[in-house]
């Protein structure tokens, strides 16, 4: 895998544009002029909520609402990881998994590449699903966290079935696997002692997990099963899980790391570990975790809140 493939320390890859360019890429590329258009949350990537009356894709005139995504100039070169993803969503939601949806161009194509101010970039159009970010939940209960753990065990197992071969090479700075190449970005951890902690948990994950990594269970994840990627909604006064969002970082990987991702955020929001554990139980109903898993979830947990608080 050549240097250019992963993500350097101060690499600015964030698309540049504004409400308007946004706009008239939705003209041009899905033929259809916008009601309104803003801005959302987005890591690397650019994203633009887009509501219009009627489309092309329907024959109603009732509103409609669409997620623009402009993906970064790093993820930008990868097209056929991008074709792999697009083929993953429509498998799922033949599946009966609530995730988002690729829109056609008015080309018949799931994505475009564009060239912007800051470079080329992949462009895509995706249903939006209703709902609320785990983020913004006032105190989610026990309850939501154990549903959590349910959905994102039931999806790897509905992923089992999906293979597309760009995913056997497939691999970013994000994964678990590229945990000691959390050393290129130390430098941004200032305090001496914080840094010596990460130094140690990547030590650690190297000597314990990578050494036995090939013997674990591997298969199709997510991969960033975050707050603000889990969709909720309430019905009956009860908080439930709806739907998982972005699956930019979606891989071939071990199921652990799943797991471990998924705990790691709901106990980095929680600030306790009480929410992981709910986390594993629901999970734990759907797939039971292997002892020797078991016993490497808590240095996996440690080296993915590493990952994202370093990065």
């Amino acid at each position: 895998m050549s240097n250019s493939e992963l993500l350097s320390p101060g690499e600015n890859i964030r698309p540049q544009l504004t409400l308007d360019d946004a706009r008239q890429l939705v003209t041009k590329l899905y033929g259809f002029p916008c009601k309104s258009i803003c801005e959302l949350d987005g890591y690397d990537d650019k994203n633009f909520k887009v509501t219009i009356n009627g489309s092309q894709h329907s024959d109603s005139d009732k509103e409609e609402e669409y997620v623009l995504k402009i993906l970064n100039s790093l993820d930008s070169r990868k097209v056929d990881v991008i074709e792999g993803q697009n083929e993953l969503l429509l498998y799922l939601s033949n599946n009966n998994i609530s995730c988002p949806i690729p829109i056609q161009t008015v080309t018949n194509s799931y994505h475009s590449i564009e060239k912007l101010e800051s470079g080329n970039h992949i462009v895509r159009l995706m249903k939006f699903i209703s709902g609320i970010t785990l983020l913004k939940v006032p105190d989610p209960p026990p309850c939501l966290f154990r549903q959590i753990g349910m959905f994102v065990a039931n999806l790897d197992q509905i992923m089992k079935k999906f293979h597309n071969p760009v995913y056997d090479s497939h691999r970013t700075i994000w994964m678990m696997e590229s945990v000691p190449d959390l050393k290129k970005f130390l430098f941004a951890v200032k305090d001496r002692d914080r840094r010596c902690i990460v130094e140690e948990i990547i030590e650690e994950f190297e000597e314990k997990v990578l050494t036995t990594v090939d013997k674990l269970d591997k298969g199709m994840i997510h991969g960033d099963f975050n707050e603000q990627n889990i969709l909720v909604e309430k019905i009956d006064d009860e908080w439930r899980m709806k739907s998982i969002l972005d699956f930019g970082d979606s891989q071939h990987s071990c199921y652990l790391f799943e797991l471990a991702i998924t705990m790691a955020y709901v106990m980095i929001l929680r600030r306790c570990m009480n929410a992981g554990g709910h986390v594993l139980g629901g999970f734990q109903k759907v797939r039971k975790v292997p002892e020797e898993e078991l016993n490497l979830l808590k240095i996996c947990i440690e080296a993915r809140i590493c990952q994202s608080l370093v990065m």
